[in-house]
């Protein structure tokens, strides 16, 4: 077993090379965001004087890209973006002509609220239930969920979304459908969102649950009979703490695909909306500073994640990459 300087040596060495590989990633990331929004069909100067009622004349056109800087060399404009995203400016977006990084802090708020809710109650929800039922396998109320499991999976999240607000919105008018000013307003788009997620969540967790509990050294621990209190959490659950993290983090990403239907159908003021809407205007600094900060957040948090494994499981060499053996 490696001695615990040894291990921390193997820790700091492997936070550093990821960290450069994490630097590198981003990098080429932006710069396939950057020449994707060059490829996209749609000039941005066209498309605002239409959406203004403007007759998008060549000339008008033409200042406009001129003052956005689209006149430029495709490197010349990389440069010079690149520049002031490592000064921490993303530019100013093209249709309101504020600051691209002012405008997303105003909008994260919500979003971020309708997602840490969601993920929080799914976690909740169906952790211990999927334990629950894989402890209980083939049982009535296990085939009983698992059969609603089945069910949930093929509903669409749009169409979920839509009933729930014709139901407790139109139907029975028990909670707002549209904004998000109170708490009232992130119950049905949360509500929604839990939903969904969490029958996958159930069935992975309902399937990790089965598979350990046929491993041989967890036969054993319970042949000791050792009390519940005490088997659950040192043996069953410890031993499924990695592939149950797994779920969690690779699951990140649906939860904020998840968010741009619930806040386009909700009417949700929040920063999935407003990318959204951003791709549609062919607003090039706030689609590609709403990409960066997306992959930003997720690179930090997978990075985080593999510290969890090394923590929790010293047989994990964070020293390799995933792809080697």
């Amino acid at each position: 077993m490696a001695l615990p300087e040894e291990r921390s040596e193997v820790m700091l060495r492997s936070m550093i090379h990821r960290l450069i590989m994490l630097v590198v990633t981003f990098v080429l990331f932006s710069l396939f965001v950057f020449t994707l929004m060059r490829l996209a069909p749609g000039d941005p100067a066209s498309m605002l004087l239409l959406e203004i009622g403007a007759v998008p004349e060549q000339s008008i056109v033409a200042d406009l890209q001129k003052q956005w800087g689209l006149d430029q060399s495709f490197i010349q404009q990389y440069l010079a973006w690149a520049h002031h995203v490592f000064q921490g400016e993303l530019g100013h977006s093209f249709s309101s002509g504020e600051p691209v990084l002012s405008e997303m802090i105003e909008r994260l708020g919500s979003t971020s609220k309708l997602i840490a809710s969601s993920f929080v109650l799914t976690l909740f929800i169906s952790i211990p239930i999927g334990i629950w039922m894989g402890l209980n396998e083939g049982s009535m109320p296990d085939r009983v969920v698992y059969s609603m499991t089945i069910l949930g999976l093929s509903i669409p999240l749009y169409w979920l979304a839509i009933l729930l607000m014709y139901a407790l919105g139109v139907i029975w008018p028990v909670l707002p459908v549209v904004g998000s000013s109170t708490t009232r307003h992130y119950i049905l788009p949360v509500t929604a969102m839990t939903l969904v997620q969490s029958v996958y969540f159930i069935r992975m967790v309902r399937s990790y649950t089965i598979q350990y509990s046929k491993f041989s050294y967890i036969e054993a621990a319970k042949a000791r009979g050792l009390r519940p209190s005490i088997f659950y959490p040192s043996y069953l659950l410890r031993s499924m703490f990695i592939p149950i993290l797994t779920l969690i983090t690779t699951s990140l990403p649906s939860f904020f695909g998840a968010s741009i239907i619930i806040e386009t159908i909700f009417s949700f003021p929040g920063f999935s909306k407003y990318m959204l809407e951003a791709i549609f205007r062919r607003d090039f600094p706030v689609i590609q500073g709403s990409a960066l900060f997306v992959a930003a957040f997720i690179f930090v948090f997978n990075f985080m994640t593999d510290l969890l494994y090394f923590l929790a499981d010293p047989r994990v060499h964070l020293d390799k990459q995933r792809w080697e053996v």
